[in-house]
């Protein structure tokens, strides 16, 4: 279990940085936070665990490249296509980022949801 929520933690941060750009910065209505969350169905919720095993890859494929990037451009390079390879992976699972990004955003709260990842992914 921890090596997924590690493994969310990452995807938030990675993801999050790429969909930022693109997303609007409206603020979000207050009654619209507090409604109740949809179910994410077994099927939504095994493609996030498949692509959050290749976003974790993909990660650990990078890391070191990056952790030794001469410069901060360098740095900001390997940032870019690594984020552009999980964008890439996150579509080939058949999530859209924001869907993906949602659901790993649940999960960070949601007990239940965990469980039922955890099951999916078979730990």
């Amino acid at each position: 279990m921890r090596k997924l929520m590690i493994a969310a933690s990452t995807s938030i941060a990675l993801m999050g940085f790429t969909t930022g750009a693109v997303a609007q910065d409206a603020p979000v209505p207050q009654q619209q936070q507090a409604q109740p969350q949809e179910r994410v169905s077994d099927g939504k919720l095994q493609q996030v665990v498949d692509a959050m095993s290749e976003v974790r890859a993909i990660s650990g494929k990078y890391a070191e490249a990056f952790q030794n990037a001469e410069d901060q451009t360098k740095a900001q390079e390997i940032q870019q296509k690594a984020q552009q390879e999980m964008i890439n992976a996150v579509s080939e699972s058949g999530l859209s980022t924001d869907e993906y990004n949602t659901i790993v955003q649940r999960l960070q709260t949601d007990e239940q949801l965990r469980e039922r990842m955890n099951e999916l992914a078979g730990e």
